[in-house]
């Protein structure tokens, strides 16, 4: 009977630390899920909040880029206007040095080269034994003639022994010496003119022009057209005398 009674109470006892145990084991494992879940949670939230901010950083470096691309488009059409404005000063610069250079050249002011034609006059072999000396020898108006009949056709620019005619020269006599710009110049006397050759050329050789008055008088004249003359620049004072037209030349 006793050792039944114990037995009842090893049961018991048994019974009660199962029991127990198992509440135990049921609420670890519930806290155990809990702590799990609130984990999980916890870094769900964390990943949202990160998603988030990534989120704002990539809305705020979209804009700024849109900032930037819009500010690029405005300079480049700044850009765009300066390098026009650039272009056409450059243009209206080139331009003017252009006219500058140009005129430079028309007034003598500079060495030019071209095609054109030389004339040369030389007195006579057989002035000597003229009843008059002075018909068989170039004087200055002779070379006054050719070189405005040059101009007349067209010359842009003539020059007698390297002396460059500008509107301000002379060719003069003083004695048996014909002077251009100051300079004494003997015999023969070489005249190059630049402009359009052919018309220059057929100019001089025209009947009954000045060069065949000049061949009358046995001078010895020579006419050559050439596709590269070069005159040399003015050297002398600029100044125009009034009244004597650019294009003809004075005693």
């Amino acid at each position: 009977m006793k050792n039944s009674l114990r037995v009842r109470k090893i049961h018991v006892y048994l019974t009660l630390v199962f029991l127990v145990s198992g509440f135990i084991v049921a609420y670890s494992v519930q806290l155990t899920m809990r702590g799990t879940s609130n984990l999980q949670t916890a870094i769900d939230e964390s990943e949202w909040e990160k998603k988030v901010r990534l989120n704002e950083k990539l809305i705020s470096e979209k804009e700024t880029n849109e900032e930037l691309e819009k500010r690029l488009v405005k300079l480049r059409l700044e850009v765009n206007e300066k390098e026009k404005e650039l272009s056409e000063r450059q243009a209206i610069s080139k331009q003017v040095l252009g006219e500058l250079e140009e005129l430079r050249m028309k007034a003598g002011l500079m060495p030019v080269t071209g095609p054109g034609v030389t004339v040369t006059l030389n007195d006579s072999k057989s002035a000597a034994a003229f009843d008059n000396v002075a018909d068989g020898i170039v004087h200055d108006q002779n070379i006054r003639d050719v070189v405005n009949e040059l101009f007349a056709a067209g010359a842009e620019g003539v020059a007698v022994n390297d002396q460059r005619l500008v509107s301000g020269s002379s060719v003069r006599c003083v004695g048996p010496t014909v002077i251009v710009n100051d300079t004494k110049l003997a015999p023969p006397f070489v005249i190059e003119a630049i402009g359009d050759k052919d018309t220059l050329v057929s100019a001089m050789k025209l009947p009954g022009g000045v060069i065949d008055m000049l061949k009358q008088r046995t001078l010895e004249i020579s006419i050559t057209g050439s596709d590269k003359i070069e005159l040399p620049a003015y050297v002398g004072e600029t100044e125009r005398k009034a009244g004597v037209p650019s294009s003809t030349i004075h005693g």
